[in-house]
Formats: structure tokens, sequence, C-alpha cells
């Protein structure tokens, strides 16, 4: 009985492995991980146009604050040049608004270009803002769905421990410590099946003559296969 048992808890606990390395991997946690990602580069998108609509907004204040505070410098210049007698006053006074002019030009230019940039990031942001939702939705569906999925493998794994300590008790304390410290030598598989000539756990044949030997061994004793050192149940 002993084997058989044995090989139940080495079906058990491989199944216990699987769904465990599996859980992480539901096509529904993938699924849902993708949603949420799409919706994170939504949000660092928008928080960069925003950042831009930002900038240009601050750059056609300053260039406003700028261009309006050339005019009244110009202004009383040009109050100024008004009264002057002087040539080489007035041609001093001329070249200093001909140089605030080109200056306020060049800050025209400048202002004319950030409100183009503002005005393509604003419709960027707009055009951007037209998905949020759609993706949003998709993503709290994905969540659901994978939280389902999870829900369905943890009930699942829940069965499987129960399985698993229902038949561990069943079992003596030394064989016991004999299968864990050989599942952890085995990559976490003690016992294998001898199916005809083979070894189930590595896939190798053994030799008839070594498989009439096992074959010749009381039933409640296991037999190690000569090519893994795995524990066979026949």
């Amino acid at each position: 009985m002993t084997p058989q048992l044995l090989l139940e808890l080495q079906l058990t606990d491989t199944a216990i492995d699987l769904l465990r390395h599996r859980m992480p991997r539901l096509p529904e946690a993938v699924a849902a991980a993708a949603a949420a990602g799409e919706v994170s580069a939504w949000e660092r998108r928008a928080t960069e146009l925003a950042g831009e609509i930002a900038g240009f907004d601050a750059a056609i204040s300053v260039s406003e604050r700028s261009n309006e505070e050339i005019s009244t410098h110009r202004d009383r210049l040009e109050r100024q040049l008004k009264t002057v007698i002087v040539p080489r006053e007035a041609e001093a006074l001329m070249h200093e608004i001909a140089r605030l002019n080109a200056q306020r030009a060049a800050l025209d230019d400048d202002e004319l270009e950030a409100m183009d940039g503002l005005a393509q990031a604003e419709a960027g942001l707009t055009e951007h803002a037209e998905v949020e939702d759609l993706l949003r939705t998709g993503a709290a569906a994905a969540a659901a769905a994978a939280a389902t999925a999870r829900a369905a493998s943890e009930a699942e794994l829940a069965e499987l421990i129960a399985a698993n300590d229902a038949l561990r008790a069943r079992l003596e304390s030394a064989m016991l410590a004999t299968y864990d410290a050989m599942r952890g030598q085995h990559n976490g598989v003690a016992i294998a099946k001898l199916n005809g000539l083979r070894c189930e756990g590595c896939h190798l044949d053994l030799s008839r003559g070594e498989v009439d030997t096992i074959k010749r061994l009381p039933d409640d004793e296991l037999a190690e296969c000569p090519n893994c050192g795995r524990l066979l149940v026949r």
C-alpha cells in the first residue's frame, strides 16, 4: 500500500507545483498586467502633454510681460526723443529704440511659436483623453477576470493541499522524511512509475534483468531506478 500512497502523494505534489508555477502566468493575469500597463502609459503621456501645456503657458506669460516692459521702456524713450535737441543724444535714443523694437519682434516670434506649440499640445491632450474611458474600462474588466481566475486557481490549490495533507497523514514520518529529501534532490520528483522497461522519472529504459529483479521484490518494497536514483513504483 505504501508505494501506491507515495505515488499518489507524488502526483499531488507535482500538481501543486505545476499550479503554483502557472498561477502568476494565467492568461487572465497576463492580460490584466498588459491592460494596466496601457493605462500607465496613457497616464504618463497625459502628464507629459499637461507639462508641455504648462510650459507653453509659462513661456507665453513671460513673453507678454517682457513685451509689456519693453513697450513701456520704448514709449518713455520716444517721449524723451521728442524733447532732445542734441543730435548725438537723439541718435543714441533712436538706436536704443531700434534695439528694443528688434527685441520685441524676437519675443513676438517666440510667443507665436509657443502659441502654436500650445495649440498642438492642447489638441493632442484632447485627442489623448478620448481613449481614457475605454482603456480604464478594459483594465478594470481584465483585472476582474484575473481576480476570478486567481480565485479559481486558489480554490483548486486548497483542494490539492488538503488531499496532500491527508495522504501525508497516512504515511510514516521516516518514509515522509526520505520522500521529502529525495524530492529536493530530484527537482521535485522523488517517486516514478515503472512503465514496462521505462522509468517515468528520467524516461530511460532499464535492462530486462534489472526489471526482473525489481519485480521479484515484495509488493510493499520500493525499488530504486539505477539510472536516476528515484524510487520506483511498479
